[in-house]
C-alpha cells in the first residue's frame, strides 16, 4: 500500500516490462514499502525454517498435527490456491474440484489485471 501511495502522489513510477509491472521511486514513502516487502519474505522464511528445526528436533508440529499422523474423526480438510504469473493463471488444490473452482478465480483475476493495465495505458 506504501508503494501504491508513493504512486499515486508522483514520487514513484510504475513500467510494464512484457507483462510485469516494474516499480521505481526515491521517496521515504516507496524506501519504507520496499523495506516492508524485504522484511516480510526474511521473517517468512526464519519462521519456515525454525518450525522446520523445531519437527527435526523430535518438537510438536507448530501448527495441527504433524502429516501422517492419524487424527480422530477431525473432518477433511480441503485447500486450494492459485498464483498469477503475469497474466497466466497456476490453479493447484487438493481434489480436482478444488483446483478447477481456483482456475476459474484465476482466470477471473487474471482478465480484472488486463482490463485495469487496459484502461491505465
Amino acid at each position: 500500500m506504501l508503494i501504491a501511495a508513493a504512486v499515486v502522489s508522483g514520487d514513484a513510477e510504475v513500467s510494464l516490462l512484457v507483462v510485469f509491472p516494474v516499480f521505481s521511486g526515491s521517496s521515504p514513502l516507496f524506501l519504507l514499502g520496499t523495506l516492508l516487502i524485504v522484511l516480510s519474505f526474511i521473517v517468512g522464511f526464519l519462521m519456515l525454517a525454525l518450525g522446520q528445526m523445531q519437527v527435526a528436533a523430535g518438537g510438536n508440529w507448530p501448527i495441527g498435527n504433524a502429516p501422517g499422523t492419524p487424527t480422530s474423526g477431525s473432518p477433511r480438510r480441503e485447500y486450494g490456491g492459485v498464483v498469477l504469473v503475469g497474466p497466466v493463471p497456476i490453479a493447484f488444490g487438493s481434489d480436482r474440484k478444488i483446483a478447477l473452482m481456483m482456475l476459474v478465480v484465476g482466470i477471473v483475476l487474471a482478465i480484472v489485471f488486463l482490463g485495469v493495465l487496459i484502461a491505465l495505458a
